[in-house]
């Protein structure tokens, strides 16, 4: 079933302090990862260097004896090791950030590589943005996108269901092992995504979670998506570690905009205001920009033809700019001399109008 190389990746997996980090450092060191075990006394010094002095003398117990057992194990719970070595290992995931070395699935694993959105938000969402984000989920689903999240109350649960209940396939990322769900009372869910969608964790089946747990397991929820859709958040919400990883990643990243008045909406209008995400209303302002056909009631709609007020010479000098093709805002600011507080404003304004967009890598085109 698994490779001598994959085996390897899982037998590591088994040592308790093997961080992501010093697997990569331990990898580096071999041509062939089957040499770290084979070579795990002769080289002794070269590898402690890599993992340090306890996690070395934890591989040197992790016996032949206790990895066939522990193989059983996870073939007797439904559950299958994706190593980086692995054919189905996600490409995206490769280059990111304390990239894995080993994702625990339940489910299907084509799904790792097939197009997807993160759905994200508050744990404690309003009515608007149930709604909100049950719409969202739901068309981008039925468009044949995979949704993405991380299993927590609120706006993942939500957009795990609708997903689900459309028929389409979903990805729930945990911070924990699949034995120790969490909550716990989405274990019903969890149990039906594994049979429908997929389960994924970066943890062993019997681990618990961390709260560094949960902000690390967000840079795989940003990972696997080929955007992020953030439906309502505050600004202090923990849905932020995932904006954030998603920049670094250079994943799109949508938000949809709030009453100004409510806290629930204080992060996603901060970040359309900040220029961080583009302003979703509508699941085509998603599926236009991943070029997949937009729903029909808007197929038919002319794309509109670009209409400033005309008395505004800086908004024309924007729009003259964008249309000679796309602009950084670095080239934007230096083709109009305009400031950069003002420049971000005339920006901020003509994307709420419809007439740019922004696009990865702070760049702007009409």
């Amino acid at each position: 079933m698994y490779t001598s190389s994959e085996k390897v990746l899982i037998w590591m997996s088994l040592v308790d302090g093997m961080t992501n980090a010093k697997a990569d450092k331990l990898l580096s060191y071999y041509e062939r990862p089957i040499d770290i075990y084979k070579r795990l006394e002769q080289d002794a010094e070269i590898i402690k260097i890599a993992v340090g002095e306890a996690v070395y003398g934890r591989m040197l117990k992790t016996t032949p004896g206790k990895m066939k057992a522990y193989l059983e194990m996870l073939e007797s719970k439904g559950v299958k090791c994706v190593t980086r070595l692995s054919d189905d290992f996600p490409a995206k995931l490769s280059n990111i950030d304390n990239a894995p070395y080993i994702l625990f699935c339940k489910g299907d694993t084509s799904l790792l590589n097939k197009r997807g959105v993160a759905v994200v938000g508050t744990r404690r969402p309003t009515a608007y943005g149930r709604e909100t984000t049950a719409n969202f989920a739901k068309t981008l689903a039925e468009r044949g996108l995979v949704i993405v999240s991380g299993l927590a109350e609120g706006v993942d649960k939500i957009a795990h269901e609708t997903t689900l209940k459309a028929g389409g396939k979903t990805i729930a990322v945990l911070a924990s092992g699949f034995n120790t769900i969490y909550p716990a009372m989405n274990t019903n869910l969890a149990n039906q995504i594994a049979e429908e969608g997929l389960l994924v964790s970066e943890h062993r089946p019997d681990e618990k979670s961390t709260k560094y747990a949960f902000i690390t397991r967000n840079r795989i929820v940003s990972g696997l998506s080929d955007a992020v859709l953030i439906t309502e958040a505050a600004e202090k919400s923990g849905t932020m570690h995932t904006r954030d990883f998603a920049l670094a990643q250079d994943r799109l990243i949508f938000a949809v905009p709030g009453n100004i008045t409510s806290k629930n909406s204080a992060g996603t209008n901060k970040i359309i205001k900040d220029m961080q995400a583009i302003m979703a209303i509508h699941p085509n302002d998603i599926l236009l920009q991943l070029h997949i056909p937009l729903v029909s009631r808007y197929e038919e709609v002319e794309k509109p033809k670009v209409v400033v007020n005309q008395s505004n010479s800086d908004e024309t000098l924007i729009i003259k700019a964008l249309e000679d093709g796309e602009q950084t805002l670095d080239s934007l600011q230096e083709i109009t001399k305009l400031s950069t507080k003002t420049l971000n404003s005339y920006l901020t304004i003509l994307q709420i109008r419809g007439l740019i967009k922004k696009l990865p890598g702070n760049r702007f085109s009409i």
